[in-house]
């Protein structure tokens, strides 16, 4: 685990409502195939996965999941329904985990105990994000980044 400093950064994202599952891995490979027609995913490219709502405390149906690309100044994505906004940046304790599904699920569940074990304080103002980088990718393993005060 590292406390780093992510910037403020733009970012382009597909957003789902509804309870968390596999039609997220949809939207995020819709998201990835839009970035990939629009020549995006180098190997200095980022995507996000973000859920911002906590289903033990929101109904399924109203729970939000962004798949997100971090956007370099002036980039677009082609689509419709390509939302654009901003992420405030700040410290972030990162866990590099396995990239596979039930790695990304311990690591939501564990929250509580990862940030107890690094002696961080969740900042609630931030989404906690899953990252991902062709390099950790290709190695098998993304970023599981926590907001911290």
């Amino acid at each position: 685990m590292n406390v780093i400093t992510l910037p403020r950064c733009s970012i382009a994202y597909l957003r789902r409502t509804g309870a968390y599952g596999a039609e997220n891995r949809a939207v995020m490979e819709r998201l990835l195939a839009l970035a990939d027609q629009a020549g995006l995913l180098g190997p200095e490219a980022a995507i996000l996965s973000i859920a911002w709502d906590d289903p033990a405390h929101t109904p399924p149906a109203a729970c939000r999941y962004d798949a997100c690309l971090v956007l370099q100044e002036g980039r677009t994505l082609p689509g419709a329904d390509v939302r654009y906004g901003a992420l405030p940046g700040g410290r972030y304790a990162v866990f590099p985990i396995p990239h596979t599904e039930q790695a990304v699920s311990e690591a939501w569940h564990a929250i509580n105990r990862l940030l107890r074990e690094a002696g961080c304080t969740t900042d609630p103002g931030r989404p906690v994000m899953e990252r991902y980088t062709p390099a950790g990718v290709q190695d098998g393993f993304c970023d599981f980044c926590i907001p911290v005060i």
